[in-house]
């Protein structure tokens, strides 16, 4: 990661970056307009390569922490991703700490 240094916090039982919990924007919102934009005027869209390519940038800032803490990590990602899916797909409701 060429020398990139970013300083980790425990937030609600995971690991983050400090400059993700600040109250500038919404990072949620900003990574979807991104995806947005670059489907955006596609006659086809290959979701599964999509949401792969996302995936594989999950892991590349999975391994930006520290080695110790990637395994937990990648368990609170992959809960937070069902959890995520379970919420916005209607199945169960949302907690207090779910994003708009």
């Amino acid at each position: 990661m060429g020398g990139d240094k970013v300083e980790w916090v425990h937030w609600k039982g995971q690991v983050v970056s400090e400059n993700e919990t600040s109250s500038e924007g919404c990072l949620h919102c900003e990574i979807n307009e991104v995806v947005r934009d670059h489907i955006e005027g596609q006659q086809n869209v290959d979701l599964a390569d999509l949401a792969g390519r996302m995936a594989e940038s999950l892991v590349e800032l999975i391994l930006m922490g520290p080695e110790e803490e990637q395994g937990n990590l990648l368990a609170a990602t992959i809960a937070h991703l069902g959890h995520s899916f379970l919420v916005k797909s209607g199945v169960i409701e949302g907690g207090s700490d779910m994003t708009h």
